[in-house]
């Protein structure tokens, strides 16, 4: 899988794409961006529509699609957020004390 800075090397619609995904929707945070990159690409490869595609052929798609889906939601008129950042919870600060962790 082709990583964020990688793709950005392309220019074009896909620089566009990963410096709005990492500035836009993560506030710069490049390690976040790229996880959540990651793990897009990795529910699209298993899709359907990925079955019978040699892998190289299946993961450029997905690559592709996910660089498409994201465009079209950075580019809406209406807010959007990662989809990613919808569902995985934020990591918890080093020093936050987790609910049910005190000792008794």
């Amino acid at each position: 899988m082709r990583l964020l800075s990688e793709i950005h090397e392309c220019g074009g619609p896909s620089a566009e794409f990963v410096q709005h995904f990492a500035a836009k929707w993560h506030d710069g945070d490049w390690e976040t961006a790229e996880d959540h990159w990651q793990r897009i690409v990795n529910r699209l490869l298993r899709g359907r529509e990925m079955e019978g595609l040699k892998p190289h052929d299946a993961l450029r798609t997905a690559e592709q699609e996910a660089q498409n889906f994201g465009l079209a939601l950075l580019l809406s008129p209406s807010p959007t957020r990662c989809p990613m950042c919808a569902i995985v919870p934020p990591p918890s600060p080093p020093d936050a004390q987790r609910p049910g962790t005190e000792p008794r």
